[in-house]
């Protein structure tokens, strides 16, 4: 088989001197800008096929009729995908398969997110407010990271909460999706917690804001001596 960039690239080159409008894709006046995202990611998949599998290409899709079938339940299969899981399937496709992926076997090949933690996992960096991916921390300050702070592997209702956030974030990394963006609250979110306990909260997390705009260091060793540096205080090490 050929190298990997190889034949993603003369997939591209297929594209770029083929019809914008293949076979089986007619075009209406009122298409949306998700629907012709989907025809794109359609566009690609074939082409990549057609250059990685030629001759599998010919036998299943050579007939012009086939082919339009072929690329309606393609459609059907991926609407849900942005174009980086799109273009994470179309990689593993040419790398791990020897021969073409069904649909369903390439959706599952795009969601695949190797380096996302698992659920426990997220919840430990979520509570130590490490992060190992960026999901974790979106998921973290989705929850509320004044919250997690304080509390303890056995919190159950802090956890439910984290799980659920997390799982957003996660369907999120595997479709191709922004990770960022507003996650709706499940029932029982702030009615159920003190009204000190939230504005104690939001006032948190307003510091943080501002000492991040401002590029203060939020470690104390590191905050003193840039504090020195600024008063043009030379201490020794030990001081």
């Amino acid at each position: 088989m050929k190298p990997v960039d190889e034949l993603l690239n003369a997939a591209r080159a297929t594209l770029t001197t083929s019809s914008p409008t293949p076979t089986g894709e007619p075009v209406a006046e009122n298409v949306t800008p998700i629907e012709l995202q989907v025809r794109s990611a359609v566009r690609r998949i074939f082409a990549t096929l057609k250059t990685a599998y030629p001759a599998w290409y010919e036998k299943h899709y050579g007939d012009q009729k086939a082919e339009q079938l072929a690329r309606r339940v393609w459609m059907s299969v991926i609407q849900e995908l942005g174009d980086e899981a799109v273009n994470r399937g179309l990689q593993r496709m040419v790398q791990e398969c020897k021969f073409p992926p069904s649909p369903s076997d390439f959706l599952d090949l795009c969601k695949r997110v190797d380096d996302l933690p698992s659920t426990q996992q997220a919840w430990d960096e979520a509570l130590r407010g490490s992060y190992t991916h960026k999901a974790v921390k979106v998921a973290a300050e989705a929850t509320s990271t004044f919250d997690l702070r304080a509390a303890t592997h056995g919190d159950k209702a802090l956890f439910q909460r984290f799980e659920r956030n997390y799982a957003i974030v996660m369907r999120r990394a595997q479709t191709g999706q922004p990770l960022e963006g507003r996650i709706a609250k499940g029932i029982g979110h702030d009615s159920s917690r003190p009204r000190q306990q939230i504005q104690l909260e939001h006032s948190r997390n307003e510091v943080d804001r501002i000492v991040d705009v401002l590029e203060i260091p939020k470690d104390p060793k590191a905050c003193r001596a840039m504090l020195l540096a600024k008063m043009g205080i030379r201490r020794n090490d030990h001081v």
